[in-house]
């Protein structure tokens, strides 16, 4: 294969060449495709020889026998011309008339094939429908094939192509109804798809072939890069021993700012966590429920979501860091109280009808207050967005009966459903000054008939599993009710 740098250059393919156009520059690229062509020869004739002979064996029963037999021969003798060819002079491709006369040959066989082709498709037409499309399907198999798994010379596949094509058509309109002139306008629509189909895999094996080439040429170039790339070493060594004199330097200083940086998170992690512990004093010092409530309902929360992370409903969410901020932001949970009045906050009985509906207007105010909170810094926190959906959705019920805004199923958020289970089980488990504690067993019956209607059923579930622990943190942080408030129990 003589592949030369000077005539390594791109190929430009326009729809008239497709892809093989022979001249003194592109000798070597063309020389390289009629030599592939070359080698797939032998079997690209047997193989028609083989499929011409199946096909007088299927149309065998349609009679006309000689006609039959005379096409086959014909189609015999044009291969057996090519066959001989081939075998004398498929060596001869070193000089540009060598790669035309053998352009030439390919072309004019493959034109003569396809008209033997089509001819048979115009001597044997069905005169029924169904046997039509078995033909025309036969001819529309040969062009595809040898179209698409042909890139080598285009010219030959187009001129196949249009030996088949030409008289099948002019056969199918022949037939002058409406259903023929539909099909002939199928196979119209199908030659032009299998031209563009063609011409698309001609040109990639184009450009595969032409890298071949480019690929040559970038050798020799490297290779005169080499020396250059050396003294380049030799430059990058001296820039490299610079560059250690100044390493310790950036080194110390990467450490210093690296600490700095690290302070400076932890200080703002204090930071939030005072302002929680604030904001939740805030809250207890006017409800009626205890510091304890606070530390339950955020073990609760924690529990619940280290143990739902593996659901597949919740393990895009609860990862470890989502799990920490929960864990932070449940104390949170009821800070919309302070906006609530001190009458209705601290009643020691049960509120009346337009006094729960004030009540209810805690889960908005603490909402509300976060938000703002949001605003003013101007910025998307994930940290704040937690904080508010517990805040303002801990008291949504699955079925969509709960407040504020009567949210149902997956539209509330994930951290408020946890929220929700964790402060109905810590209101139920604890004593308060207008009721008694209920027992650990009833509450666990009470949330599971909750399930599908108050609760998320797989928090549920999963609550269930660990409903033991849920017991353990409620006598853990118990609270210690002073002597009086527990005289008015007696």
């Amino acid at each position: 294969m003589d592949i030369t740098i000077k005539q390594s250059k791109p190929v430009s393919l326009n729809w008239f060449d497709w892809g093989f156009s022979l001249s003194p520059g592109t000798l070597s690229l063309c020389r390289v495709q009629l030599r592939t062509r070359m080698e797939m020869f032998p079997v690209m004739v047997l193989g028609q020889m083989g499929v011409q002979s199946l096909f007088v064996w299927l149309y065998w029963a349609q009679g006309l026998h000689e006609v039959l037999i005379l096409w086959l021969s014909a189609s015999f003798g044009l291969h057996l011309v090519e066959l001989t060819k081939w075998r004398k002079h498929r060596d001869r491709l070193e000089t540009l008339e060598d790669c035309r006369d053998w352009h030439q040959h390919f072309t004019f066989f493959a034109l003569s094939s396809g008209l033997l082709w089509g001819g048979a498709a115009t001597l044997f037409f069905p005169d029924d429908l169904f046997n039509q499309g078995m033909m025309i399907s036969i001819m529309i198999g040969l062009v595809a094939v040898a179209v698409m798994l042909n890139p080598v010379h285009p010219p030959s596949s187009i001129a196949y192509l249009a030996g088949i094509m030409g008289l099948l058509l002019l056969r199918v309109v022949s037939e002058n109804d409406a259903t023929h002139w539909k099909i002939a306008g199928m196979l119209l629509l199908f030659n032009l798809v299998v031209l563009l189909a063609g011409r698309v895999v001609s040109r990639n094996y184009m450009q595969v072939l032409q890298q071949r080439f480019e690929n040559s040429a970038l050798l020799q170039e490297l290779e005169a890069q080499r020396s250059e790339t050396e003294n380049a070493r030799a430059r990058l060594e001296k820039v490299n021993a610079e560059l250690r004199e100044h390493e310790g330097r950036l080194e110390y200083v990467v450490r210093k700012r690296t600490s700095q940086l690290k302070h400076r998170s932890e200080e703002i992690e204090q930071i939030k966590d005072a302002t929680i512990i604030a904001l939740t004093s805030l809250a207890e010092t006017r409800d009626n429920e205890t510091g304890n409530h606070i530390k339950r309902t955020q073990h609760y929360v924690h529990l619940l979501a280290v143990h739902l992370r593996d659901h597949p409903r919740f393990r895009d969410f609860l990862k470890e860091e989502n799990i920490s901020m929960l864990f932070k932001l449940a104390p949170l949970h009821d800070v919309g109280k302070v906006g609530i009045p001190d009458h209705i906050l601290r009643k020691p009985g049960k509120l009346t009808e337009d006094e729960f509906n004030i009540m209810k207007q805690h889960a908005l105010l603490g909402g509300n207050a976060i938000a703002a909170a949001e605003n003013e810094i101007n910025t998307h926190s994930h940290f704040l967005r937690i904080a508010r959906q517990i805040a303002v959705a801990h008291h949504e019920k699955w079925d969509g009966s709960g407040y504020p805004f009567g949210l149902k199923g997956d539209d509330i958020p994930i951290p408020a459903r946890l929220m929700a289970l964790a402060d109905v089980y810590d209101a139920l488990s604890s004593r308060r000054v207008y009721k008694q504690a209920v027992h650990h067993d009833e509450v666990v019956r009470i949330i599971a008939l909750g399930s599908g209607n108050h609760f998320d059923p797989d928090v549920v579930e999963g609550f269930k599993r660990i409903k033991h622990e849920f017991a353990a943190i409620s006598a853990k942080f118990c609270d210690d009710m002073p002597c009086e408030l527990q005289a008015s129990f007696l």
